[in-house]
């Protein structure tokens, strides 16, 4: 860690769910997760974080490559191989991606619902479609009904790498899939939203590059 001009303070946990639990109170920013753990996985782990925390990094560490896919679907910094000591090398590349990543800001989008302006942090939308001539944002405590079509809420995310227009009249937030299959997007919540048939190729294939992104080092 001096190495890598890191300060930090390391704090040991027995488990997932006394992890969780500090987590609740401390903002974590680097996080090492076994995978095999009893009672709870590093994968359930790591999901429950990714509820509460976009901006922590995990650092995966296990036996098996088995993990590796879903485990960057939770937007993981790296996946290491245990013993480190056989893998020293990719630990120094997990130390620099580390450093170099740079989260997503925090960012919000304004809205307008039932006359009055909201200000969301886009990192809470698991996703915004449009039904009924009613344009709505999905989180995970709610669904409003907002102001304005579809294009015009949507616009200022069209740029953001998270987002992805999987469907016509459906925008998706990366960040909260869960799982991937040839017709549908599964979310955390164990939402199911649609792949367009026609562009089906090519949305799994956008969404596979962002997963492994975090490889990379790119956000």
């Amino acid at each position: 860690m001096k190495k890598h001009q890191l300060d930090y303070t390391l704090t040991e946990f027995e488990d997932g769910e006394n992890f969780l639990k500090a987590a609740a109170q401390i903002n974590f920013q680097l996080v090492f997760m076994d995978i095999y753990m009893e009672n709870m996985d590093g994968i359930e782990t790591s999901r429950r974080l990714r509820r509460k925390s976009k901006l922590c990094k995990i650092v995966f560490l296990t036996i098996t490559e088995d993990y590796a896919r879903l485990g960057y679907s939770l937007s993981a910094s790296y996946y290491l191989l245990k013993p480190l000591s056989s893998h020293q090398a990719d630990f120094e590349e997990a130390m620099e991606l580390c450093q170099l990543k740079s989260p997503h800001e925090v960012m919000t989008l304004s809205v307008m619902a039932d006359r009055q302006t909201l200000k969301l942090p886009t990192d809470k939308i698991l996703y915004i479609d449009h039904q009924n001539r009613v344009t709505r944002i999905h989180t995970a405590e709610r669904v409003i009904p907002v102001s304005g079509g579809f294009q015009e809420v949507t616009a200022a995310l069209q740029k953001d790498k998270r987002f992805l227009a999987c469907y016509r009249g459906i925008l998706i937030n990366m960040d909260h899939i869960s799982h991937v299959d040839s017709q549908t997007f599964r979310l955390i919540n164990g939402e199911e939203l649609p792949i367009s048939l026609r562009n089906r190729k090519q949305l799994r294939e956008v969404y596979r590059q962002y997963v492994f992104s975090g490889m990379e080092g790119i956000v």
